[in-house]
């Protein structure tokens, strides 16, 4: 069975990820709406909704790279 420093093993990592997912979408370009909804999809799921942060979350357009396409 899981004990108390087992479950702490687990649930600490977890939070800490959330917080910091948390802070990085209050810092994104992305409306209000879309922050406020992926905030409740990690509270309400901590571990899955970082993961599907991670991999549909809004991404950072590199606009050096962005620029390169642009120039003739």
């Amino acid at each position: 069975m899981f004990s108390l420093e087992t479950g702490s093993i687990i649930v600490i990592p977890i939070l800490l990820i959330s917080l910091w997912v948390v802070t990085r979408i209050f810092q994104s370009d992305e409306k209000s709406a879309v922050k406020v909804l992926w905030t409740i999809t990690i509270f309400i799921l901590p571990a899955i909704g970082c993961a599907l942060w991670y991999f549909i979350g809004p991404r950072k357009e590199n606009s050096t790279q962005n620029s390169l396409y642009f120039h003739k």
